[in-house]
């Protein structure tokens, strides 16, 4: 699935195209994807022009001049590229928007659970989709004082609050187990166990591997690719996730990297590093 560095990478891609540009044409080609297109939207963002492109959590956000907002959410395997023209609709796309000077975008999300809506800019935060969402990992905000707060007195794994998106948002399962081997905290350590220190760390660890990613292009383990139809990079510069087996990256360790499953989803760690 997209996470955070796969989102934004979208958005650097498509914000310097389409800021500025007028929608002319919404086109659907399937009438729901996770949920159902909405029928009036195309009415509601056509003749419209792009003010802003940016990202809050994992959702692409438009800004329109008539005060609405389009927003997209990638899913687990969708995602979006620009062409010239629409006379190629490449499989599996499931919408289209013409802009002017013959700018098209395509989204293409084989497995549907992606979505696209229109709400009122100004009630944008108010959304069912994001009242809940919590504090964005690359702003001040998110400084060391903020995770200990939330890790105080939680029974949970940490790698589970840091995954909460009613906490930290965009932190998926790849960027948990690489900031919590860069920390050296045990992916299994209860939220409670956190210690200043080790929150310090930690905050640091997740900005750090969210930035790297951002500007590798993201991680193209399974759908992902950028706007242009690169591959990210960042899965070449993986210390744990994915290498059950090998061994630590680090040359005074070199203990094997083990795989357990936390939450039902698979968690990789240091053996000696991680405690």
């Amino acid at each position: 699935m997209p996470e955070l560095p796969e989102v934004q990478t979208v958005v650097n891609g498509i914000k310097s195209k389409i800021n500025k540009h007028k929608i002319l044409r919404f086109k659907k080609y399937i009438s729901k994807l996770r949920y159902p297109i909405q029928k009036n939207l195309s009415s509601k963002v056509e003749s419209s022009t792009v003010t802003t492109v940016f990202r809050r959590a994992k959702y692409i956000i438009i800004n329109l001049s008539n005060n609405r907002s389009l927003v997209i959410h990638l899913g687990m395997s969708g995602r979006i590229i620009i062409v010239k023209n629409n006379k190629k609709k490449f499989k599996h796309t499931h919408f289209s928007i013409l802009f002017n000077k013959n700018l098209v975008i395509q989204f293409i999300d084989p497995r549907r659970f992606g979505y696209i809506f229109v709400t009122e800019t100004a009630s944008l935060e108010k959304h069912r989709f994001f009242v809940n969402l919590g504090v964005e990992p690359l702003i001040g905000q998110f400084n060391d004082r903020y995770l200990l707060n939330v890790t105080k007195n939680k029974k949970s794994p940490i790698k589970n609050i840091i995954m909460n998106q009613k906490y930290i948002v965009g932190v998926g399962n790849i960027y948990a187990s690489e900031a919590l081997f860069m920390s050296g905290i045990h992916p299994s350590r209860l939220g409670k166990d956190i210690t200043k220190r080790d929150s310090e760390k930690l905050v640091r660890a997740i900005k750090s591997v969210l930035k790297k990613s951002i500007k590798l292009g993201g991680s193209s383990i399974n759908d992902h690719t950028m706007v242009s139809g690169k591959m990210g990079y960042f899965q070449n510069k993986l210390y744990v996730y994915g290498r059950e087996g090998s061994k630590c990256v680090k040359r005074s360790c070199q203990s094997p990297i083990i795989r357990i499953v936390i939450a039902q989803r698979s968690s990789f760690y240091c053996s000696e590093c991680q405690r």
